[in-house]
């Protein structure tokens, strides 16, 4: 089974450490920047193809999420059979490239496969940044450097909205594309002769392409289905490809059973908090991703901010989780998870229902949406992390870097979902009812994650 955070005696720490960290932190940063990027992108990206519906456009969000997701954990066992910095240079790669054709691309169909490739290059980045990082970092430092490395990821998400706003706002959606090319050659320069030679395990079994490729195909059918609600109403059609979906995703289950390389480990949700906790997550990412793209929306298109200030405006937020969640997760680990987490989720539930009470058509970012952006910062930061954690408790060494696999997996998915069912609710619309729809599911899905959380047990180990 894939082992990203395996190191073996074999590794070669690097002479110029802090390079490789760079390096490292500087692909996986660019891998999280792209996806929040991509919601302050949404307005630019409904301008450039107005002949395509909202519904259509979450397919330019949608498609990443579902490469990422389904080739995140082949990409781990890929990793450890053919070197994880040979796959780190193509991840890199994959990305620029992907990232070149979506800044030049003439029609939406082009921009959606490049999506997924981009998706397919972020998979091969993220496993093996941190298990090439690992192995040039000696082991006393390890602890304090995936620390460094996380704060560097978490600041990929934070800082995304308001440096792709800036660089939308001053030239065009385009260019916060074509610019990532020169950051992942950043990222290859660091790292050239630096990155440790890992030990490659060509006796490791190739995972199993087929059911990644099934997992895709049920991800894109059930968010299809969803999408098309609004256009299609609850017809036999999209009924027909809701069912589909679920099936497939029932033979991605029975293929996990039996192979060596499965793309879903079965094996793991035996674990009770592996199980609660990928749960909790999938029912968090379905609600808060999707929330993003959703107050973009509302702010330039309910409040015509425009995109430089509409990203600017969220930026307090994911900072703040930046901040708060190394805080979160220090004394949550010594006194409980649930203790934090619960609350936390009541937390940003509160305040999406607070969005639904306070929101009204006449601006108002200091007094209303700003507070109340921080009272859901403040809940994210102590719940996201956290159950993250809750889901390794119980998980043994050899584990780790799979389990952590499938609890992105199960964000991604969620996320996935997410977009789908929160756009459908908005349509094309900019009226504010059909917004604070979206919030109220969002403050529901707060509760609902509460009581999930309730099941992980306790986790003060």
């Amino acid at each position: 089974m894939s082992n990203v955070f395996r190191v073996s005696l074999a590794d070669t720490p690097s002479r110029a450490p802090w390079r490789v960290f760079l390096s490292t932190a500087l692909g996986s940063y660019l891998v999280t920047a792209n996806i929040s990027t991509m919601n302050v992108a949404f307005p630019g990206l409904e301008a450039s193809f107005a002949e395509a519906s909202r519904g259509t456009l979450t397919w330019v969000l949608n498609s990443y999420t579902i490469a990422f997701a389904a080739l995140l954990i082949p990409a781990g066992n890929l990793a450890d059979r053919f070197g994880r910095r040979q796959l780190f240079w193509a991840g890199l790669t994959v990305f620029g490239c992907a990232s070149v054709v979506i800044g030049a691309a003439p029609n939406l169909i082009v921009v959606i496969a490049a999506r997924t490739l981009q998706g397919v290059g972020g998979a091969l980045v993220t496993p093996s940044s941190l298990g090439l990082l690992l192995a040039a970092t000696p082991s006393s430092e390890r602890t304090r450097t995936v620390a460094k490395w996380g704060a560097i990821t978490a600041l990929g998400i934070a800082t995304g909205p308001s440096l792709g706003a800036l660089i939308i706002d001053a030239t065009n959606w385009r260019w916060a594309f074509l610019i990532l090319p020169a950051a992942c050659f950043a990222a290859y320069g660091c790292g050239k002769g630096h990155l440790p030679d890992t030990t490659i395990n060509k006796h490791l079994p190739l995972p199993d392409s087929w059911g990644a490729l099934l997992l895709a195909a049920s991800m894109a059918l059930i968010a299809f289905s969803i999408v098309q609600i609004r256009p299609w109403g609850v017809s036999f059609g999209v009924q027909a490809t809701f069912i589909l979906g679920v099936l497939i995703f029932v033979v991605v289950l029975l293929r996990s059973r039996d192979h060596v390389a499965p793309a879903i480990p079965l094996k793991l949700f035996r674990i009770r908090t592996f199980l609660w906790a990928n749960i909790a997550t999938l029912i968090q990412s379905f609600s808060l991703s999707a929330s993003l793209l959703v107050n973009i929306l509302w702010l330039t298109g309910g409040w015509e901010y425009s995109i430089a200030t509409a990203g600017l405006a969220t930026t307090a937020s994911p900072l703040l989780v930046a901040i708060l969640a190394p805080v979160a997760g220090r004394y949550g680990s010594y006194l409980g998870i649930r203790r934090f987490a619960i609350p936390g989720s009541l937390a940003w539930g509160v305040g999406n229902l607070l969005y639904v009470l306070l929101i009204t058509d006449r601006p108002s970012w200091l007094f209303i949406y700003l507070p109340i952006s921080l009272l859901v910062a403040v809940g994210v930061a102590t719940t996201f992390p956290l159950v993250s954690a809750a889901a390794l408790v119980d998980i043994g060494p050899g584990d780790y870097a799979v389990a952590g696999a499938v609890l992105q997996v199960a964000r991604q998915f969620g996320a996935t979902i997410g977009v789908a069912s929160l756009i459908s609710l908005v349509g094309d619309s900019a009226e504010l009812s059909a917004y604070k729809a979206a919030w109220l599911v969002v403050a529901i899905s707060g509760g609902v994650s509460a009581i999930t959380l309730i099941f992980v047990g306790d986790t003060r180990r």
